[in-house]
């Protein structure tokens, strides 16, 4: 962080009247002084008076500065604390030197925490009692909430943590005979390479997970490792999500494992269904971590009705040659993930297929293993896992006939539900089980209704809105601050299509109006994909039955679309506010503020894109 972000993270921290509220679950907090949040209606008439504590300042310094501030712990607090699980030690040293004390208890609180597994500060009794009261004000040891653990027999650990908008991600450590401690980590709030035996890939996708989140899963098992005089030897990112498509945050996470943590490069492990572009990038990272590769098919028909992303990156043989290329730029042997679904995919037929493929592709033997996993059943998959037997058949076709190394995993935490999304899943059916026996609470406030412009930096008072369930009956109020459906604003007027398949069916229609018939411009498989596939026979082969996007669930691919709009009309908007001020015209603050947004704005459009691929 340069020196003036931390001058800035030093301004919020001593201003007492510097409190936080989040615009949208999905964003990053925004930071006020002297203005408390109010009710949407009311927005409009107060804007004047909100006066954001950054405006004008620079994206990447107010990206700086976010990075390290993180809502407190309480899910209902409105101040913001410092994170010292992750916040770097020489930012804790310079941030302790500006409230008076010596950079060296800097040292002491980090010494605390990751040597000793401190987690509260009151622990800290070898500082001074004045710096205790200001870090229990200021700081807090971790951002986030333990909704729930669980400790199996086998001694492994498994977490679902609450995120500060609600999103549950999970986290597992497993202990090992030999002494290894390895961590298993959640890269996204939920996925959406949509495989269909996955827990997570069955719930479909949320949001990307920060640096900083990612890293903080890693830091609290360290830290608690090191209180028990034990170390945390090895990280695998095969907790929930897709690792390389959140590809920015989670390598900023494992540089901070690799020079803050300790953790060798060589023992952390990145796991992908095979995103090629991305696979691509990593043989460019000075980083030497092994990769691993969610293959569990052979052919490609067989691995897009199971991991349907597998078509959207160009199919096996686009995938094997990039994993070859891989192997010989980082001289590095890449781990083969193979999930054993009984009479699926573990025959010996299936496993002269796996090796075939690999011997096609050139892909060494030596530089190659293949982890085979007895599959995790989860609720939504018929599937279950193969026997002893056809697990040792398997090893001996690919050892034997091939030379290639395979080694059935342990299915470690297998009574506590420790599959990736599995936990996850168990909780949020027991929230939205307990939300649905919630009863309307009794107020004089009229619940609202309409349509409202959900625009950054709008606040809205999340805790006036009524929770209300199925089938209840209410009065209600038509709010002043509303968008009119019928005042002719663009917005509305503008006969955009979502996509090209609504335009088809547009002209479709008016075609057969006219009396005569347009021919479908589109292949079956790319119908079959759309929102008209009940238009398509049911005959088609499973190849045309994979959607076309990586989200799932129709309301988040709904939600998703208009986002994208929505940022690249900001983003539109922001190249006009640019122009404006090369000729010479002074923005305003509120101009200046949106301006500052466009990186951000940009990589959240990235992510947004790659999701709806």
């Amino acid at each position: 962080m340069s020196a003036v972000a931390m001058a800035t993270l030093i301004l919020l921290l001593r201003s007492p009247t510097v409190i936080g509220k989040f615009t949208s679950p999905r964003r990053t907090p925004t930071f006020f002084v002297n203005s408390f949040p109010r009710h949407h209606s009311q927005h409009a008439s107060h804007t004047s008076q909100r006066q954001p504590i950054y405006a004008g300042v620079s994206t990447t310094l107010r990206s700086s500065v976010q990075e390290q501030i993180m809502p407190a712990t309480d899910q209902s607090a409105e101040t913001f604390k410092v994170n010292l699980l992750t916040i770097p030690l020489p930012e804790l040293e310079t941030l302790l030197k500006s409230w008076g004390f010596p950079a060296y208890r800097g040292k002491q609180i980090h010494n605390r925490i990751f040597s000793q597994g401190a987690t509260d500060i009151d622990q800290m009794t070898d500082l001074p009692l004045k710096l205790r009261t200001l870090l229990n004000e200021r700081a807090t040891i971790g951002s986030l909430h333990l909704e729930i653990e669980q400790i199996s027999q086998d001694g492994t650990k498994k977490r679902a943590y609450k995120l500060h908008d609600g999103q549950l991600i999970e986290s597992v450590l497993m202990p090992y005979e030999d002494g290894r401690r390895t961590a298993c980590i959640s890269s996204q709030a939920g996925c959406a390479m949509g495989c269909v035996f996955c827990a997570t890939g069955q719930m479909g996708f949320a949001r990307q997970l920060t640096s900083e989140e990612i890293y903080e899963q890693v830091a609290r098992f360290a830290s608690e490792l090191n209180g028990e005089g034990e170390r945390l030897s090895n990280v695998v990112m095969m907790g929930m999500g897709e690792p390389l498509a959140n590809y920015r945050n989670v390598l900023a996470a494992i540089r901070r494992m690799n020079t803050e943590l300790g953790i060798g490069a060589r023992k952390i492990t990145v796991s992908t269904v095979g995103v090629v572009p991305n696979i691509k990038k990593l043989m460019s990272e000075d980083l030497q971590v092994r990769l691993a590769l969610s293959l569990h098919c052979a052919t490609d028909e067989e691995r897009t009705a199971l991991l349907p992303a597998n078509r959207r990156y160009g199919g096996l043989d686009e995938l094997m040659i990039t994993i070859r290329e891989y192997i010989r730029v980082k001289k590095s042997r890449v781990t083969f993930e193979w999930a054993l679904i009984e009479g699926q995919n573990d025959s010996k037929e299936v496993a002269r297929s796996l090796g075939r493929l690999l011997q096609r592709h050139g892909i060494r033997p030596d530089m190659s293993h293949v982890n085979l996993i007895p599959l995790n059943p989860t609720g939504g998959f018929g599937g279950g896992p193969s026997g002893r037997a056809n697990v040792q058949r398997f090893v001996d076709v690919l050892e034997k006939e091939f030379g290639i190394s395979a080694t059935p995993r342990m299915r470690r935490g297998i009574d506590i539900n420790a599959g990736c999304g599995q936990l996850q899943a168990s909780v949020k059916k027991k929230e939205d089980a307990l939300q649905k026996m919630m009863i309307l609470p009794e107020t004089g406030n009229l619940p609202s209704v309409g349509v409202y412009e959900d625009d950054e930096g709008e606040v809205y008072d999340e805790g006036s809105v009524q929770e209300l369930s199925h089938g209840s009956v209410v009065d209600f109020a038509i709010e002043d601050g509303f968008i009119n459906l019928d005042d002719g604003e663009d917005e509305f007027n503008d006969p955009t299509f979502e996509d090209d398949f609504e335009l088809a069916e547009a002209d479709r229609l008016v075609a057969l109006v006219k009396g005569s018939t347009l021919q479908q411009p589109f292949s079956p498989s790319e119908i079959k994909s759309s929102k008209y596939s009940e238009c398509v026979p049911s005959d088609l082969s499973p190849e045309h039955k994979t959607k076309s996007t990586t989200i799932t669930d129709e309301d988040a691919l709904r939600k998703a679309k208009r986002r994208r709009k929505k940022l690249l009309k900001q983003l539109q908007a922001i190249e006009k506010l640019k122009g404006m001020e090369a000729a010479g015209k002074v923005l305003n603050g509120e101009q200046l503020e949106k301006v500052a947004k466009e990186k951000e704005w940009t990589i959240e459009l990235e992510s947004v894109e790659h999701n709806l691929m």
